[in-house]
């Protein structure tokens, strides 16, 4: 994913502050790189919750964001693996 539309999904979720901190790690690592989907990102800010007061370190955010884009990976393959599996019961 480009960085433009990154930034654009920070400001949106209100959340610019950590793309004006993180935006050279971002684009170093390409942790966004393989994502997909904008949803993803958008969702990861707005379920976790960052303050501009208390420290965060990028490899912390990086954490986050790898376990939360894991998760939403796994859930997507269950649920196909489920419908898929439920389609050939009948």
């Amino acid at each position: 994913m480009d960085d433009h539309t990154v930034k654009n999904i920070f400001d949106d979720t209100g959340y610019l502050f950590l793309y004006d901190k993180f935006s050279y790690h971002l684009y170093v690592s390409g942790l966004f790189a393989l994502v997909d989907q904008e949803k993803i990102i958008s969702d990861f800010l707005n379920n976790y919750g960052f303050e501009d007061k208390n420290p965060l370190f990028f490899d912390d955010f990086s954490f986050y964001f790898n376990c939360f884009h894991y998760s939403h990976q796994k859930q997507k393959l269950l649920n196909f693996l489920r419908t898929e599996y439920d389609e050939h019961i009948c």
